[in-house]
């Protein structure tokens, strides 16, 4: 029996990480997407070797290391959003998963994500929320 963690940026890049828990053996990691996120997820592998829960957390901000770092701190239980509703800005409609995206693919201020999501842009209450995933995400 195994635990799978997944994270992705829709329909472009993937990590999947799979623990055997029962068996404890090392996880196994599947990576599907771009040259840029491959080349990392490599390097990481040749650098820091085979175990992924000694891999440190990526330190940049674009969209690789962005996903790297999800993936890396959900297999040490470190994942923590500081916004977990669905539904980030009401007035529009836009989901938490939507912002998330935008942010991960490159809008890396309020008014970007504003932009491609339209969160944000009617009565301006979600706006701390928008900041705080960004400040999160780009740690």
């Amino acid at each position: 029996m195994g635990k799978v963690i997944a994270v992705d940026l829709k329909s472009r890049d993937h990590i999947e990480i799979e623990i055997e828990i029962e068996l404890e053996s090392a996880p196994r990691l599947k990576v599907i997407g771009c040259n840029e996120l491959l080349q990392l997820v490599r390097g990481y592998q040749e650098k820091f070797g085979k175990d992924l829960s000694t891999w440190p957390d990526p330190t940049g901000n674009r969209h690789s290391e962005i996903l790297l770092r999800e993936a890396l701190l959900k297999l040490k239980g470190q994942w923590q959003p500081p916004y977990s509703e669905a539904e980030l800005c009401h007035c529009r409609s836009v989901a938490t998963q939507l912002v998330d995206q935008a942010i991960i693919g490159g809008a890396h201020t309020a008014e970007a994500v504003s932009r491609q999501t339209s969160a944000s842009t009617a009565c301006g209450t979600c706006r701390p929320h928008v900041e705080e995933l960004i400040k999160f995400r780009l740690r």
